[in-house]
């Protein structure tokens, strides 16, 4: 006896969700074009500015970057007041000086001797106002560290970061030294503070051979488009995971979307991507906002309900406000959690780097495609190896500063 054969069928009407998602997409981008562009020109700023500051920065960023760390000693303690002062100035002179062009003229009007040794030194045709405004503002600072009777800590800091800058500025612009290898020492150096000798020893090694294999440009484009990505994801995701861990209601909103956000495959977050922001670094950025942000939510709210109720309601006791009761025993406890999340956020930004090099992100992600598509295998193993070294050099680095947290503070002082 024969199969019998089906005379009818059923017919399930085509739903057509693509068509739904392009109509919203064009809606959004006729409607809403103007944020989508502003937001696309900062996180291209943004990614431009710390590829330039990783790769070739120039002295005043240099020289800003230590009076950064000399106003973080300053801000600890009692010179606000000198730092707010000197950094108005500061802002107020740069200003002048773009409208009308007044420190020029200032310089202008000196005795060239006071900078012509300078010139010869640093082999410079001219004297770069910005760049002398920016030392004035760290020598002044430094001094207000000395003049307000400064901890020993800072003014060893101020010390250590004049040092430091006046150490860079001469391997690089009088001995020669390329940028590669004194950006490749400071993040060494960044390594051993924050972790130990065996990272920094690590980074050095690791990123000599980026270097040997003509892939730092690339690398480093890459670390700054992860340190955009996860600053966003990080101010976006923390702020929502409080949030959920204040409410029920809104964390169990919450979980299907999340478990929905990383269960969606990775290149689909490109689409929408592409339409808003069209082809570069922005949408490879949006894409990696998205995809990384769920670990941020998770462990932010999960680190915000371990902490000891005991220890909140001894705030509220005390007439803490909520904020307050947040700000300073919530969080400082959770921050191994949530530097967890935050651990996992730069891991997804990193895997989603060379997805990104799809649509034109460039960095280690191009040119792993590029090897791909080109069949080359050496130049894809190599930006391979490179994104391994920068994901164990942010991996271990993020994991080390769990041990600044007060909770882990406290257990090693109970255990010793």
């Amino acid at each position: 006896m024969g199969a019998p054969v089906l005379t009818h069928s059923v017919e399930v009407p085509r739903i057509p969700v693509g068509q739904w998602f392009e109509s919203t997409i064009n809606w959004l981008r006729a409607n809403l074009g103007f944020v989508f562009d502003l937001i696309g020109e900062v996180i291209g700023a943004s990614v431009d500015f710390l590829s330039v500051l990783l790769t070739a920065p120039s002295a005043t960023f240099l020289t800003l970057i230590a009076a950064a760390v000399v106003t973080k000693g300053l801000l600890e303690g009692r010179g606000r007041r000198a730092t707010a002062v000197l950094w108005g100035a500061f802002l107020l002179l740069y200003l002048a000086e773009l409208l009308f062009g007044a420190a020029a003229a200032v310089i202008g009007s000196m005795p060239a001797p006071l900078f012509v040794w300078a010139m010869e030194l640093f082999g410079a045709e001219y004297v770069y106002p910005p760049l002398v405004l920016a030392l004035l503002l760290l020598t002044a600072l430094a001094v207000a560290v000395f003049a307000t009777k400064a901890p020993r800590r800072q003014r060893y800091t101020a010390i250590g970061a004049v040092a430091a800058l006046l150490a860079v500025l001469t391997l690089h612009f009088v001995v020669g030294v390329q940028i590669d290898l004194i950006t490749l020492l400071l993040l060494a150096a960044l390594a051993w503070v924050v972790s130990g000798w065996r990272l920094a020893l690590f980074s050095v090694l690791g990123f000599l051979l980026i270097v040997s294999m003509d892939k730092w440009q690339d690398a480093m484009s890459s670390l700054a488009l992860i340190l955009v990505a996860t600053v966003v994801a990080v101010v976006v995701a923390v702020p929502i995971g409080v949030l959920a861990a204040y409410s029920n209601k809104l964390s169990g909103v919450l979980k299907p979307v999340l478990d929905f956000m990383q269960t969606l495959p990775a290149f689909v977050y490109l689409i929408p991507a592409i339409f808003f922001f069209g082809i570069g670094q922005v949408p490879g950025v949006i894409a990696t906002v998205i995809f990384a942000m769920p670990p941020g939510v998770r462990l932010t709210e999960l680190g915000i309900r371990q902490v000891d109720k005991e220890l909140v309601e001894a705030g509220e006791a005390f007439g803490a406000p909520d904020l307050q009761i947040l700000r300073q025993i919530q969080l400082p406890l959770a921050l191994t959690t949530i530097m967890a999340g935050i651990n996992q956020v730069i891991m997804l930004s990193l895997s989603m780097v060379v997805i990104a090099g799809m649509v034109g992100a460039g960095g280690l992600g191009n040119v792993v495609y590029s090897g791909i598509a080109r069949s080359d295998m050496p130049l894809g193993f190599e930006g391979g190896i490179a994104v391994v070294v920068l994901a164990i050099y942010l991996d271990r680095l993020t994991g080390a500063v769990t041990r600044y947290s007060p909770a882990l503070r406290a257990q090693k002082a109970q255990a010793g």
